[in-house]
């Protein structure tokens, strides 16, 4: 799955341009119940049960399952999300896969394997951010290279349909008794600002056009609903246009005439192998202070940044926190550790200015090692907890 790989070339490219005097990771703090041994945590997730209320915590705190959740087949489904549940966390992120629900043309929809997700999730009381991305063949412009979805679509009115579409199926006022009011958030695209998740090149006027239509359709359907602009990889300016900075980004929103057509950021504070307290400019956890700062200056300073994509992976390939290392695996005991700093600063030092953090992901995509992709879940590949699973879970319900 190429959904990590870009990453782990962003981090790379960030560490290696940075003066990381100083960023060994971090000792253990006393805000964490962090698990220091992973031989130790091969229990299996707790079987279902009716789902309890979490705590004021857990109504912050979310788990992306990754895209592959739809079509894994029901049982995994089903396990997946009752780990969700089971966590605590209260907030599960969705890929709402527009390739695949109009893959057959603009008329044609097929919301099948998004609501089969949809129903399970609601039945375990998770509430739902639906991430709106990417564009089927019949949409894309004749710029997109052959074999990817990752491009802007031709048009932003083919976007705002489906945006429309989507929040009329799953927001507050569906026609549909067993869906409605089961997607609440909504984000438009993902990581708008970093190729390969936009190609050829990053457009941000592109985009801040696809925003804006795409909000006046989901608040046209669903007034309650909340919109969430950028969902920001950690990367930098880049000359060739692949890339642009988040702060580069979203003062590019601005300076487009965004402002009022998002109720909240989406930044993605990745920072692994180095840990997310590590203050430091390149630093996406860091980042997200200069993104409200910027949102201040803006005049939106009273908008919550939500993250939602965070984590580490724990292949084989581990790494310290220096230049040569970036974008490698931590051990599984350092992940534990990272689930209790990334809350530490983003429930704490962060607080103010925050909304809900999603870990990526609940469960490892595969079993092999050497593969950063294959090993960022809260799970293993047979479900079993890895130390992260408990801490989360620990520290939500504690």
């Amino acid at each position: 799955m190429a959904r990590r790989r870009s990453i782990i070339t962003v981090l790379a490219l960030l560490l290696g341009a940075s003066v990381l005097a100083g960023c060994s990771l971090t000792a253990p703090i006393p805000f964490s119940s962090a698990i220091s041994d992973p031989g130790s945590e091969r229990a299996k997730t707790p079987g279902v049960h009716a789902n309890t209320p979490g705590s004021l915590l857990g109504e912050r705190a979310g788990v992306s399952p990754g895209s592959a959740i739809l079509w894994e087949s029901p049982s995994d489904q089903g396990r997946m999300l009752q780990a969700v549940a089971d966590s605590g966390a209260r907030w599960l992120s969705l890929d709402v896969d527009w390739n695949s629900v109009q893959n057959g043309g603009p008329t044609s929809f097929w919301w099948e394997a998004t609501d089969r997700v949809v129903t399970a999730a609601r039945a375990r009381g998770l509430k739902i951010m639906g991430t709106l991305a990417y564009s089927p063949g019949w949409a894309r412009p004749a710029s997109c290279p052959a074999g990817t979805d990752k491009c802007l679509p031709a048009s932003p009115e083919y976007f705002a349909d489906f945006a429309r579409a989507a929040a009329q199926r799953y927001g507050s006022a569906s026609p549909i008794a067993n869906l409605r009011g089961s997607i609440s958030a909504w984000q438009i695209w993902n990581e708008p600002n970093h190729y390969p998740f936009v190609q050829p090149t990053v457009d941000v006027v592109g985009y801040t056009t696809l925003l804006k239509r795409a909000y006046a359709e989901i608040k046209g359907a669903d007034t309650a609903a909340t919109v969430l602009a950028g969902a920001t990889a950690p990367a930098a300016d880049d000359p060739s246009g692949r890339d642009m900075s988040p702060m580069t980004f979203l003062r590019g929103i601005y300076r487009n005439g965004g402002k009022g057509f998002f109720d909240a950021f989406a930044h993605h504070p990745y920072s692994f192998p180095c840990n997310p307290l590590v203050t430091a400019s390149w630093n996406a956890f860091t980042q997200t202070r200069y993104l409200h700062d910027l949102m201040t200056q803006f005049g939106d300073g009273a908008k919550k940044i939500w993250g939602t994509e965070a984590g580490a992976p724990t292949g084989a390939d581990i790494g310290a926190c220096t230049a040569g290392h970036a974008g490698r695996s931590v051990s599984e005991a350092t992940q534990s550790q990272f689930v209790a700093d990334y809350f530490k600063g983003w429930y704490g030092d962060y607080a103010s200015f925050t909304g809900p953090l999603f870990w990526f992901q609940i469960r490892d995509n595969g079993t092999n090692r050497g593969s950063v992709d294959d090993n960022l879940g809260l799970l293993r590949r047979d479900f079993s907890q890895k130390p992260a699973y408990r801490t989360f879970q620990r520290l939500i319900r504690s």
